[in-house]
């Protein structure tokens, strides 16, 4: 392993210390404190049916009921009822006060307790309309709407004015195996009691719930999302508190996890926002974050008003949020620039074709990393026949250091002509590594994102998504954790050996560079230890394999591939022939030269001075 390699795996270590420093979600002393988080009400129903469920004791406080009699009428027997909208993906429950989701549940995905994945809660959110009316600014959430439909597919409530027809309506309705909720809110006949140009608010807040294993890493990765028109989608902050005003149209707003996502969708389009997210006053709260929306819908006089949206509850699945076509798809971190693009046209399709033949998630991930592996068999080889070469040239090397080893300049000097007569190229191993790089991070970011592999277990790791912990410690480490993950073992130590043995097979320049490969030898795998901890099982397993197999096809090469009796005869006939230098080694002496010469020219004012 010559000194580009060890500047390549010591850049790439530092790479993973840094983001795994960046994505950890620093305290947020001064968040907004935990709201409730109790289970949701269920409606017992049967798919594709729309039913009321028995109605709540809960009553319009006081305050809401004094406010009704200004512009809306108000039924005092009316109670808060709660109805439900399910296909075979979700059961939406819609409660009538306020007109609005009372809470959302995946039927095919459970929590880490393996209890039913709820995204929304009941008490936890709110979803409100205000209007500005001429006698005050109401409020939707403050009333009670009445069901005037219910069936199948479809809910419609309708909270009517104090003094004519006039009403607002809230009209809700699910397709088959669709995750998307179409939403329709209209204002029939209040051209007479909304000023014109006006903009309607619509304030939309929620706690999202805990889902995953690890509170750490799904919070680190909780956030809002959202797409200004004509513009690619952004985000605000997920490892601390941020919040944003945004003076443009905007196309959808997602409150995003790190397996699922709420969005609210305008096919109109929000005028304008204020969007935020915080944190929960302790860090142990099992409410991710306090997300909150104020969106703002440009009024339209005229006998009827519509506003129509949808509500996504649904997976991060990259292929399921591309259907959506409106760039929902981004909010899957598979990498930017180059890494995205290995990930979205070589990764997934190849994840993808793999699982339609194997059930197994951990022979997708070995079948993933010998393709990939055999890809890229030539760089592999490349830089093992490059290896081979400067053990080849190690004598000569040797003889060079006892000559020059006093004169630095004048050492490397001479090994960049002894390079040139031979014909070898000394960062023929650093180039290869280099374009392997972009598959190394493509996958570094792929797995971790990867719903697929959420809770589906190989061996003894229970779940690929999160890591896999054989042994829980009564006490945390900093940087390490509270647990023991077997593949970070296994990934670690496999480094260790894979290091050593190519530290052996591959020839130092100095003393200096051999003490340094052994120091970084030891150091490394330590290093790995501590960072990939808390990845994902898939990730670590990946990197296992991955060491595993690039071991045994250097020891391939080595075995089978590679003559150093050729390579010495070759290398000798290459120093007869007249030295040809390409431009990067006529580019590099000069560089050398011009460094000499500067050294020598302040050498001699020192000597005047």
């Amino acid at each position: 392993m010559d000194k580009n390699t060890v500047t390549g795996l010591l850049l790439i270590a530092l790479l993973f210390f840094i983001y795994s420093v960046w994505v950890t979600p620093p305290d947020n002393k001064n968040a907004a404190n935990n709201a409730d988080n109790s289970g949701t009400p269920a409606a017992t129903t049967t798919p594709d049916t729309a039913t009321a469920a028995t109605p709540a004791a809960s009553k319009p406080d006081s305050a809401a009921a004094a406010t009704g009699l200004a512009n809306f009428r108000t039924n005092p027997n009316l109670q808060e009822q709660l109805v439900t909208l399910e296909n075979d993906l979700i059961k939406i429950t819609l409660t009538n006060k306020g007109g609005r989701v009372y809470s959302a549940q995946l039927k095919n995905y459970k929590n880490f307790e393996q209890q039913p994945l709820v995204l929304l809660n009941g008490p936890g959110n709110e979803f409100s309309l205000k209007l500005p009316m001429n006698r005050s600014v109401e409020n939707t959430q403050n009333y009670l709407f009445e069901v005037v439909k219910a069936d199948a597919g479809q809910v419609v409530m309708r909270l009517y004015h104090a003094d004519s027809a006039a009403y607002v309506e809230q009209a809700y309705s699910l397709k088959p195996k669709s995750y998307a909720l179409e939403y329709n809110f209209i204002l029939s006949g209040f051209d007479k009691y909304l000023p014109d140009n006006t903009a309607l608010e619509l304030d939309w807040k929620t706690n999202l719930i805990k889902q995953e294993q690890s509170l750490t890493t799904e919070r680190s990765t909780t956030g809002i999302y959202y797409k200004e028109q004509e513009d690619d989608p952004t985000y605000l902050s997920e490892t601390a508190n941020d919040k944003k005003s945004i003076s443009f149209s905007l196309d959808w707003v997602a409150f995003k996890q790190q397996f699922f996502n709420t969005t609210l969708i305008a096919q109109k389009g929000f005028k304008a926002a204020e969007l935020a997210i915080e944190a929960p006053a302790a860090e142990t709260d099992t409410t991710l974050e306090i997300a909150s929306a104020n969106l703002r819908m440009q009024y339209e006089p005229g006998a009827e008003f519509i506003f129509p949206m949808q509500l996504y509850f649904g997976p991060n699945h990259y292929k399921t949020l591309r259907s959506m076509k409106n760039g929902m798809e981004k909010m899957v971190p598979l990498g930017w620039g180059i890494f995205g693009w290995v990930n979205r046209w070589i990764i997934i399709p190849l994840f993808n074709f793999f699982s339609r033949f194997i059930g197994s998630y951990g022979l997708i991930i070995l079948l993933l990393t010998l393709v990939i592996k055999f890809a890229l068999f030539p760089l592999t080889y490349r830089s093992s026949m490059s290896a081979a070469k400067m053990n080849v040239l190690k004598p000569e090397m040797e003889e060079l250091r006892e000559k020059y080893g006093k004169d630095a300049q004048k050492l490397q000097a001479e090994q960049m002509k002894l390079y040139s007569r031979a014909g070898v190229n000394p960062l023929g191993g650093c180039l290869p590594q280099l374009l392997q790089l972009p598959i190394l991070i493509a996958m570094y970011r792929f797995f971790p994102a990867s719903i697929e592999l959420r809770q589906h277990g190989f061996l003894w790791a229970k779940d690929l998504s999160t890591y896999d912990s054989i042994l829980h410690l009564p006490f945390k480490i900093p940087f390490y954790g509270d647990h023991v993950s077997l593949f970070c073992i296994l990934s670690a130590a496999s480094t260790f050996i894979y290091m050593r043995m190519n530290n052996q097979m591959t020839p130092t320049t100095s003393k200096e560079m051999e003490l340094q490969m052994k120091i970084m030898q030891n150091i490394m795998p330590v290093m790995l230890l501590f960072l990939f901890n808390n990845f994902s099982a898939g990730l670590t397993y990946y990197f296992f394999l991955s060491n595993i197999i690039t071991y045994a096809q250097q020891y391939i090469i080595k075995r089978f591939f590679i003559d150093e009796a050729a390579l010495h005869a070759q290398i000798q006939e290459n120093k007869k022939k007249p030295m040809k230098q390409s431009k990067f080694q006529q580019r590099l002496e000069e560089m050398m030269k011009a460094q000499q010469d500067a050294q020598r020219q302040q050498q001699h004012k020192d000597r005047k001075k």
